[in-house]
């Protein structure tokens, strides 16, 4: 067994995106040969609701590392919330001090939060163990929004990813977007292994979910998930289409987590686009996130469930494979260039409706999308599940995601 190293600040309990990613890791990795070693913290100095079954559903084939970090009660007093700035040299001492020790053949940094890649290089130089960056999300990206917090931060990031990516041994990322992009601003890391692995889904997270009985008449569409920036554009077309829908049938659109904040800290994110389109009566946003298995299941309650993308053609949607393995009907609304389009074009997937960033306020597109819905649950009795056998979905369980991973660190190591 060889051992790599992982930073997650965001772990189990966690729930959020990278939680996921890492949980999913350390479930197979040792399937692969490889023994993880996991540095976070404890749930105390994160501000994410705690979710005790992602504990149960992780395993236990890793090692757990806990660090320090600045109490985030006191640093949001001084506009510090970033968890990454906030266990930065804790961390940093820590995996120092482990790699002199254990000599590990990999150091894996998942991102966000992205600060801490900057240890990498120096820790590399240090022990001389190899690392890899895993993109998530991306550190370098546009900013519509300037306030004065997000303009530093894309200062920052523009200035130091290439210090970080060149010195890397190679880098992973959830869309090959995120890699086009980095190797447009980095030629030179064009040599290096530059690896698309997509969100994989643990098909075994939904054995024990069940569906509970529907208490409301009308039919009900949920979206449960966090709804960033980029995707404001698309939920704004979405809603208008759906005011059409609602005028041949009863529908109630729930969205759910739709908020990054942590506790304390939620407020709406979709207020002002249904007050503009004037639809309250049938929208309803409840911004605070959910638990991962009350998030699986009100949405297999739901008649039906959404995937909705954003403006940029890498955004790669976590909950993709997910909605595949719950068996339930869901309507995808998503950029024509991104992963999950070219995977439901190639799995055939019939309840799908793909969009330009420019035609999103064209009124034609928006009746396009209404008649697509409208057909999509008027055949939702008739819908068949995704075979889990399908190899077009097999390529993309957590254990396919886990050995994509493996013989890139065999590669290196």
């Amino acid at each position: 067994m060889k051992k790599v190293f992982i930073p997650a600040p965001h772990f189990p309990p966690s729930a959020l995106p990278p939680s996921q990613r890492v949980r999913l890791l350390v479930r197979h990795l040792h399937d692969t040969g490889w023994d993880p070693v996991i540095f976070t913290v404890d749930h105390y100095y994160r501000e994410e609701q705690a979710d005790h079954w992602m504990e149960e559903i992780t395993g236990n084939a890793f090692e757990k590392i806990e660090v320090g970090a600045w109490d985030q009660r006191q640093s949001r007093k001084l506009g510090i919330g970033d968890l990454g700035i906030r266990m930065f040299f804790s961390l940093w001492r820590s995996m120092l001090r482990q790699a002199k020790k254990e000599k590990p053949a990999l150091i894996l940094y998942p991102v966000p939060p992205w600060y801490i890649m900057l240890m990498a290089p120096f820790i590399r130089r240090t022990t001389g163990i190899p690392y890899a960056i895993d993109f998530i999300d991306p550190w370098v990206y546009n900013i519509k929004k300037k306030n004065a917090k997000a303009v530093i931060s894309q200062w920052l990031a523009r200035r130091l990813e290439g210090f970080v990516v060149k010195r890397s041994s190679a880098i992973f990322a959830v869309s090959k977007g995120i890699l086009d992009d980095l190797v447009a601003r980095h030629p030179s890391i064009s040599s290096k292994p530059l690896i698309s692995v997509p969100y994989g889904v643990e098909v075994s997270d939904y054995a024990s979910i069940h569906i509970q009985p529907k208490q409301e008449e009308a039919l009900i569409l949920r979206y449960t998930g966090a709804v960033s920036e980029n995707m404001l554009p698309v939920v704004n077309c979405l809603i208008k289409a759906m005011s059409i829908v609602r005028l041949t049938l009863p529908v109630k659109v729930i969205f759910t987590g739709t908020s990054y904040a942590g506790a304390g800290l939620v407020k709406p994110v979709l207020e002002d686009l249904i007050t503009r389109n004037v639809a309250s009566d049938f929208v309803t946003e409840n911004p605070a996130r959910v638990s991962y298995r009350e998030a699986l299941e009100i949405n297999k309650q739901a008649d039906m469930q959404l995937l909705i993308g954003d403006t940029t053609p890498y955004y790669a949607a976590s909950k993709l494979m997910g909605l595949v393995a719950s068996g339930r009907p869901f309507f995808a609304w998503v950029h024509e260039g991104s992963f999950p389009a070219r995977f439901l074009k190639e799995l055939g997937y019939a309840y799908v409706e793909y969009f330009a960033t420019g035609e999103l306020e064209d009124p034609g597109k928006i009746n396009q999308l209404a008649k697509a819905i409208l057909n999509a649950l008027n055949e939702r009795n008739h819908f068949v599940p995704v075979s889990l056998q399908n190899p077009v979905f097999r390529q993309y369980t957590a254990d396919a995601m886990t050995k994509i991973f493996a013989d890139t660190f065999q590669q290196i190591a």
